[in-house]
């Protein structure tokens, strides 16, 4: 019986894998809560998937630049990795040089902030593991 119950577990947590990402969507340019340091508690994640959503999220993306003549940061979901990087960025109007980054992670909640989070479902994986299976 003790076995049953750590299969069913096990696959349970498999299946709630396979799910969409869910990420911090937002815009600083349009929302305040949305700074460059994360710092919000009361903001969870969306899922990425779904009807309105984007198709095969299995990335979250945080960005940094200059978005219409002001620093800005992006928060969204992307199927594709975009690597983590920065770039210099110069405009003609400007002497100033600036840099835009984009952070690519693949966690759930990975691009609220860039101090490494644990999940608490795998904390209590590995406590639930080490009652049922051992």
């Amino acid at each position: 019986m003790k076995y049953l119950i750590c299969f069913i577990f096990i696959f349970g947590i498999f299946i709630n894998i396979s799910n969409s990402i869910n990420c911090f969507v937002c815009d600083s340019k349009e929302d305040e809560h949305c700074p460059e340091t994360w710092t919000r508690k009361d903001i969870l994640p969306i899922e990425c998937g779904g009807p309105d959503g984007v198709q095969d999220a299995r990335f979250c993306i945080k960005t940094i630049a200059v978005f219409g003549g002001a620093v800005a940061t992006k928060r969204f979901c992307s199927s594709r990795d975009m690597d983590n990087q920065c770039i210099e960025v110069k405009y003609p109007q400007d002497e100033k040089m600036y840099y835009s980054c984009t952070y690519t992670c693949s966690h759930d909640g990975c691009n609220g902030t860039s101090h490494l989070n644990i999940s608490a479902i795998f904390v209590l994986f590995f406590i639930l593991i080490q009652f049922f299976c051992v």
